[in-house]
């Protein structure tokens, strides 16, 4: 008996693996299209770009895409698996052998699990570094002189410039939510140019000390400066005004995106970024998030599956279907929404990741508690 079980668990997985190769690769062909054209549009409406350029940018962005269909890849390939196990009358006579739809609903909840925690370990780092590159790769084909923000271990790190010269802050920590900082150092540079074509080298112009800046509106206010200019005396100031293009709102903005943090370097990060003194509510977020994923994959997996369990020769198998995936796109906004809470410290990080894929997980183990064994 057990091995008769243990091969139709496989043939199950086979199926749902089959249909997850599947809908997936046409999901990645069709967004890879999409998004060169999109590369071509935008990067190279402003320089030249080639179609292999276009296109070695969008596969930089692939694993991410991966990561974010993957949920969806899942709920559509259990549907096709058990639509196909159920029009083939498999699903009959696996019923009529005796097995249960919780031995084999396993493969989909084992499936899930193993592509939780696949995607949370190695899949996404994978991705973030390409993420990190495709937009440092992007910022340099386009040559962006937007500000730059970072956390380490010293403290943060900022850049804020413009096609001719930039200013690199660093400061000790920051107040205020990020529009104070503390124990600043600024490092003024210009821009070299070869002709009248600009280059990526630059000449140091001044550094500036000062016990804290403010930031104003379209500027830094410095207190107790000291400016230090090539060939001149240090030079002691009680105040002195730096332009920005920053403002309070979109400061952390700049920030460095949790796409781009790895699952591993996450909560060093998050350690990071409370030591200096800002708001780490969205690294937190990200991270839980990462965590219940494999959650989420179970959860979309069994709400592709429950909804074809019913015999087609039934009917009403179209009309599930529709139920599954409205179900499938309400915990999608439910987990957008929720994730939004998260981020923006309105909840607690660990309830606003894990409540949503876990209460459609519990909702449908009761639903399938509740057909098989009510």
């Amino acid at each position: 008996m057990m091995p008769t079980f243990n091969r139709i668990q496989r043939y199950i997985l086979r199926e749902c693996i089959a249909g997850l190769v599947l809908v997936l690769g046409v999901l990645l062909l069709a967004i890879l299209m999409i998004d060169v054209v999109e590369q071509l549009r935008t990067v190279g409406g402003d320089v030249k770009l080639s179609l292999l350029g276009a296109l070695r940018l969008s596969l930089m962005k692939m694993p991410q895409i991966i990561e974010q269909t993957l949920p969806f890849a899942i709920l559509v390939s259990s549907m096709l698996a058990f639509t196909r196990l159920n029009r083939r009358s498999e699903l009959s006579i696996i019923r009529a052998s005796g097995i249960s739809a919780w031995r084999f609903l396993a493969p989909v909840i084992v499936l899930g699990l193993v592509l939780g925690l696949f995607t949370t370990t190695i899949l996404n780092p994978f991705a973030a570094k390409l993420t990190e590159s495709f937009e440092l790769e992007r910022a340099r084909l386009l040559n962006d002189g937007r500000e730059a923000m970072a956390v380490s271990d010293t403290g943060v790190w900022l850049r804020q410039g413009d096609d001719t010269s930039q200013i690199v802050i660093h400061a000790r920590r920051v107040e205020d939510g990020g529009i104070v900082l503390v124990d600043v150092k600024m490092i003024e540079e210009e821009r070299l140019f070869a002709g009248n074509r600009p280059t990526n080298d630059f000449t140091f112009v001044r550094r500036i000390d000062a016990d804290r800046a403010y930031l104003r509106n379209g500027f830094w206010q410095l207190e107790n400066v000291v400016e230090n200019v090539p060939n001149l005396p240090p030079e002691r100031k009680q105040n002195l005004a730096i332009p920005t293009s920053l403002d309070a709102v979109t400061l952390l903005d700049r920030f460095a995106s949790p796409n781009t943090i790895g699952f591993w370097n996450l909560p060093r990060f998050v350690r990071q970024t409370q030591s200096a003194g800002l708001d780490a509510s969205r690294y937190k977020m990200r991270w839980n998030s990462l965590m219940a994923t494999p959650a989420l994959f179970i959860a979309m997996g069994l709400i592709g599956a429950i909804v074809c369990l019913r015999l087609s020769r039934l009917g009403g198998t179209s009309r599930l279907l529709a139920i599954g995936s409205l179900m499938a796109v309400g915990l999608y906004f439910f987990t957008q929404f929720s994730s939004s809470l998260g981020a923006t410290g309105a909840a607690p990080a660990v309830v606003a990741a894990w409540s949503p894929p876990l209460f459609v997980l519990f909702c449908t183990l009761t639903w399938l508690a509740y057909r098989e064994d009510g």
